[in-house]
C-alpha cells in the first residue's frame, strides 16, 4: 500500500468523534479506498493507542509480536484500500521525543511508500478548560481550578508550534497538514467531515455523527469534584450514574478558568502561536486563533451548597444500585 495517513490530534480536539466514526463505518470507508486498521486499537476497536505506545515503548520493531496483526491485516488490505489511516491523539501528548517519533517512521517505511500527517490544533486556553473538565470527570483531580491542568501535561502539550517542529523535523513540513479546530475553519463545521476532506474522501450524507466528551454543568463538575475527593472515587459505576444524572438535569456549562485567567494563559504562547501559524498553517484558512474570552467567566461561581450537591448524588437515579446503604456523612 502506496500511502499512510497518521491523525495525530491534538487532544481536545474532537479525536473521540473522529475514532467512534471511522471505527463504526470501517466497511463504508474501506470501500471509498480508506483502510481504519483493527490492528493497534484499543479494546473498543476505536483508537490506535498500542501504536503510540509501542513507538513509545521501543516495542516497534517489525516482526515483534505488536505488529503481528497489522501485518496479517495490511495483507488482506492492501489491494483494496488506496491509503491506511491511523488515528491517535496520543501521538500528539506522549511522543515528546525525537527517537519516538523516528521509531514510529522506520517502522512505517516499512509499509508505506509515503506518509502524510494531520494535526488539528485548538486555542490553548480553550483546550486547558475542555482537559480539566476530562480530569475531572475521569476523576483525575480534585483541583477546582483548570490551571492545575498546566503543571500536569507541561508547556509542550501547549505548544502547537513545537509539536509542529517534533513532527516535521523527522517526517518533513511537506508531509505535515495543520487545521484549524474552530467551527468555522472545519468543512462543514464538523470535525469529521473535516478530516474525510482532508484526506480525500467526499462529504458522507448518510453516517451519524457522534457526540464524543461532551462538556459538563458546573454543578455536574462540583458533584463529581466532591466524588474525586472522596472514598468512593473508584466506584466507576457511581461516577457513571452521576454523569449521566448530570446530562439529565442540564444546567450552565462554565469553564473552570476566569476571563483574566485565560487572557493571562493564552499571551504564554503568543509567538510561539505566530510561529505555528506561519509555518504551517495555509494563511488561506487561518492567520491567528480566533479572538474573544466571552465563554468565559469573570469571577469563578461558588459551589452549589452542600445540601444541594447531596441531593443531586443520593437522587434515585445516581444512587440506583451504586453506592446502597451509605449515609450521607460517610462520603
Amino acid at each position: 500500500m502506496k500511502l499512510c495517513i497518521l491523525h495525530l490530534g491534538s487532544e481536545k480536539t474532537g479525536t473521540s468523534s473522529i475514532q467512534k466514526y471511522f471505527s463504526q463505518h470501517r466497511a463504508g470507508v474501506l470501500a471509498e479506498g480508506v483502510w481504519y486498521p483493527k490492528a493497534f486499537t484499543n479494546p473498543n476497536g476505536h483508537v490506535h493507542i498500542r501504536l503510540s505506545d509501542a513507538a513509545v515503548q521501543g516495542t516497534l520493531e517489525k516482526n515483534a509480536p505488536v505488529a503481528a496483526e497489522f501485518r496479517e491485516e495490511i495483507e488482506a488490505r492492501s489491494r483494496e484500500a488506496r491509503a491506511c489511516l491511523f488515528s491517535s491523539e496520543f501521538f500528539h501528548s506522549e511522543l515528546r521525543e525525537k527517537a519516538q517519533v523516528a521509531r514510529l517512521h522506520a517502522f512505517l517505511r516499512g509499509f508505506f511508500d509515503e506518509i502524510r500527517l494531520v494535526y488539528y490544533a485548538r486555542r490553548q486556553d480553550h483546550m486547558l478548560a475542555s482537559m480539566h473538565s476530562t480530569a475531572v470527570q475521569g476523576g483525575w483531580t480534585t483541583n477546582r481550578s483548570a490551571l492545575s491542568v498546566y503543571a500536569t501535561k507541561g508547556h509542550y502539550y501547549f505548544d502547537h508550534n513545537a509539536v509542529c517542529d517534533l513532527w516535521a523535523g523527522e517526517f518533513g513540513r511537506e508531509a505535515l497538514s495543520c487545521r484549524i479546530f474552530e467551527r468555522d475553519k472545519l468543512v462543514g463545521g464538523d470535525i469529521v467531515d473535516d478530516l474525510r476532506a482532508a484526506i480525500g474522501l467526499p462529504h458522507d450524507e448518510e453516517a451519524s455523527r457522534l457526540s464524543s466528551n461532551e462538556s459538563l454543568s458546573f454543578e455536574t463538575i462540583c458533584v463529581l469534584l466532591a466524588l474525586n475527593g472522596s472514598r468512593h472515587k473508584d466506584n466507576k459505576e457511581l461516577r457513571k450514574r452521576l454523569i449521566a444524572t448530570g446530562r439529565q438535569r442540564g444546567g450552565k456549562r462554565v469553564p473552570m478558568l476566569t476571563r483574566d485567567e485565560a487572557e493571562t494563559f493564552l499571551a504564554r504562547f503568543e509567538s510561539s502561536n505566530a510561529a505555528f501559524f506561519a509555518r504551517y498553517v495555509d494563511p488561506k484558512l487561518a492567520a491567528g486563533f480566533a479572538p474573544g474570552f466571552d465563554s468565559f467567566p469573570d469571577a469563578m461561581p461558588e459551589p452549589p451548597p452542600p445540601e444541594e450537591l447531596l441531593g443531586f448524588i443520593f437522587s434515585k437515579k445516581a444512587m440506583k444500585g451504586s453506592l446502597p446503604n451509605t449515609p450521607t456523612d460517610k462520603l
